[in-house]
């Protein structure tokens, strides 16, 4: 444990050494501990910040009425890699469903825009021949149609596929009573064939006088759905995600990561789609999940970010009005210091990066001036530098790229950040409906 005691000291002084004084020296590096950290010891709890006191007010109160079976409580989470993932965003729905009722998948998307897209409760599988575009270096698009999720698929051939199922070993999304397909309206539009379970086909045109956002609505049994969307191969069919809800109350949350996105990802959207693709899944808690990527873009001046943010911030708002906002701040994400010691061997070393403490400031006074709560991920992580214990672990929590964390990271994480959330609800209540008292063990995530 020296190497441990050791670590931590030397952090400290570097956290020390990196604050700008008058006549300082320039920080050093600081390398990684000598013995693994015990995995256990790893992450703070932290609370979620709310000067105002209301800010989660409305999704608390979904929650209760939910809880006496009047109704849904409905989220949508916005991010980028960390959500794109799912499973920090598993725990959040696992626990919550466990608590309050299953109400369905939500919103999928029908197939795997980039390798590492999950929704780690549906099962998804597609053709190839798929033109897939999102917000990003290689596939964006000139005319931002893209969909709630960022993301578009379009195709003419009658070869091509995309297949949905609902959950066959998760505990949760296992069942659909309403199917909901969000297209494209166009003038020269294909058709669109769903067929359900492999046996009912129902064909949609997508062809329109004017382009617009189209749905297409099937009610179905209770139960488990296989769902295939196929263009008819008569014109270009342009899809951007599939609904699977429940007509029973309970909570649906809508996933929707972008691997490598900004929160500024969200002003390329159409904001003519995103205002109505998210009025249609009318959301009680919006959570925007983004910044670990912009806590590297250290040629883009932090007033300018903040004006960008600034825009996402009070769009999301001025759709939304009545829903409760959390803004999920950026993970750790040190400085990697590569040098070469007198035998010639290359050691990686740590620094804070100076731009991370600028960016959450600045998310944190944006949320809080339109009235949305904040979490600081990075704080719950242990701050500065604290990526370095989490990826030499005995058990790693991150991975080697300093940037991301394992499946037992993100579960650590996602459960610190349930219990932010659900701490100063669960607190006020008499628990009438058998609900889990401050202080009983938390529902883990399934595996």
């Amino acid at each position: 444990m020296l190497g441990r005691a050791l670590f931590v000291a030397c952090a400290a002084l570097a956290v020390t050494a990196a604050t700008p004084r008058v006549g300082a020296a320039e920080p050093t590096p600081i390398p990684p501990p000598l013995d693994p950290v015990p995995a256990d010891s790893l992450g703070i709890p932290t609370p979620i910040e709310d000067p105002s006191g209301v800010a989660l007010r409305h999704f608390y109160r979904s929650l209760t009425a939910t809880a006496r079976g009047e109704g849904q409580t409905r989220i949508a989470v916005f991010g980028a890699s960390h959500v794109a993932g799912d499973v920090f965003t598993r725990v959040m729905r696992h626990q919550l469903k466990a608590r309050y009722g299953d109400a369905g998948l939500g919103f999928v998307v029908p197939a795997s825009p980039w390798r590492d897209y999950y929704n780690r409760d549906a099962n998804i599988s597609y053709s190839k021949g798929w033109e897939s575009y999102w917000v990003s270096r290689t596939r964006s698009r000139d005319d931002g149609l893209y969909g709630l999720a960022g993301i578009s698929f379009t195709s003419s051939s009658k070869h091509d596929w995309a297949k949905i199922e609902t959950a066959k070993t998760s505990a949760f999304g296992r069942t659909a009573s309403r199917i909901e397909v969000f297209y494209w309206k166009q003038p020269k539009g294909g058709e669109l064939v769903i067929t359900v379970d492999g046996k009912k086909k129902h064909r949609v045109r997508t062809k329109a006088d004017e382009a617009g956002p189209g749905y297409a609505v099937l009610q179905v049994p209770d139960e488990g759905h296989t769902i295939e969307l196929r263009p008819k191969g008569n014109g270009p069919v342009t899809l951007f995600g599939v609904a699977l809800d429940r007509d029973v109350a309970g909570v649906v949350m809508d996933s929707m990561g972008i691997n490598g996105a900004r929160a500024a990802t969200q002003l390329e959207w159409d904001p003519r789609i995103f205002a109505d693709h998210l009025a249609r899944r009318d959301p009680d808690l919006i959570v925007l999940a983004y910044g670990t990527n912009a806590i590297g873009d250290t040629d883009d001046p932090i007033d300018r970010y903040e004006q960008r943010l600034d825009l996402v911030v009070a769009r999301v708002r001025s759709l939304m009005p009545q829903a409760s906002c959390l803004y999920v701040g950026p993970s750790d994400r040190p400085v990697k210091v590569e040098e070469k010691g007198d035998d010639g061997e290359t050691r990686l070393s740590f620094l804070p990066r100076p731009r991370q403490d600028a960016v959450i400031d600045v998310q944190r006074r944006v949320a809080h001036r339109y009235g949305c709560a904040y979490w600081d991920w990075a704080a719950a992580m242990g701050g500065d530098l604290s990526m370095v214990s989490w990826v030499n672990a005995d058990d790693p929590m991150g991975t080697r790229d300093y940037i991301h964390l394992t499946r037992r990271g993100y579960e650590r994480i996602g459960q610190l950040f349930m219990d932010a959330l659900m701490t100063p609800y669960e607190a006020t209540l008499p628990h009438p409906f058998g609900l889990p008292t401050p202080g009983t063990a938390s529902i883990r995530a399934a595996p």
